[in-house]
């Protein structure tokens, strides 16, 4: 993600507040205060990651293979590959009215307070890329407003 982001592609990953900011990866603004366009970003940048939570269970949840328990022991592109199997398996299943949608706890709405992650990485001895990337969050902040 960083070399596609070094290239000039202008997309970014979303992540919790336990990443740190880099300038591919988003993450929420930690204490914003209500109705400030900080705020508005952390609503925005939640209510995104609820549909990305969301799928994820949903994938975990029809195949176990993906539970966290049940870890790929595949190279990283094989991974990727199981995957995108299990996303397409599942969409056809979505069209063919083959998925049972209330299979269990997982598919329930996991929304992911970002407001109470602890952040997990220090923030000393702040990188260019964590300042590159703070500097890109406040300009996202503002062109959102």
């Amino acid at each position: 993600m960083q070399s596609l982001h070094q290239n000039g592609d202008a997309f970014w990953l979303l992540g919790d507040s336990g990443y740190p900011q880099r300038p591919w990866l988003m993450t929420p603004i930690l204490d914003a205060a209500p109705g400030t366009a900080e705020a508005n970003y952390n609503e925005k940048h939640m209510t995104a990651r609820v549909v990305i939570e969301n799928t994820f269970g949903r994938l975990k949840n029809r195949w176990r293979c993906l539970h966290k328990d049940r870890v790929l022991h595949y190279r990283p592109v094989k991974c990727a590959r199981i995957i995108l199997a299990c996303c397409v398996l599942y969409n056809l299943g979505l069209n063919f009215g083959t998925t049972n949608m209330e299979d269990g706890d997982e598919n329930r709405d996991l929304i992911h307070d970002s407001q109470r992650d602890e952040n997990v990485y220090s923030q000393t001895g702040e990188s260019t890329d964590l300042l590159r990337g703070r500097v890109l969050r406040e300009q996202l902040v503002r062109r959102m407003q």
